[in-house]
């Protein structure tokens, strides 16, 4: 999962183990398949090993070209780094069912 990286080139991203990214996925994939979400559902994460930790807010529910889609906000946490790393992404469900990260729709 790391090889794929939706935050872009932060050099702060680098500092994420796999197991870092199992946690931020695997948070991602229950905010997404939480039926009927609702701006301000929110899921955290902390990984013991690495140090690092983090929060998921779904930040808006939205319709777009038919399709129901979630604006979501990462706010990433690094040892010795005072604040939070933060970004943004929107996710969009296809005809499948499946969530797929979209172009920012803002």
């Amino acid at each position: 999962m790391a090889q794929l990286n939706p935050f872009g080139s932060n050099p702060n991203v680098a500092l994420l183990t796999d197991e870092d990214w199992r946690l931020v996925w695997e948070d991602t994939v229950s905010l997404n398949r939480t039926p009927d979400a609702a701006a301000g559902e929110t899921r955290a994460w902390t990984d013991a090993t690495s140090g690092n930790s983090g929060k998921l807010t779904l930040t808006r529910v939205y319709q777009s070209n038919g399709t129901t889609c979630h604006a979501v906000r990462y706010a990433i946490s690094f040892p010795g780094k005072p604040v939070p790393q933060e970004y943004n992404l929107d996710w969009c469900r296809t005809a499948a069912g499946q969530w797929k990260i979209t172009p920012r729709n803002e």
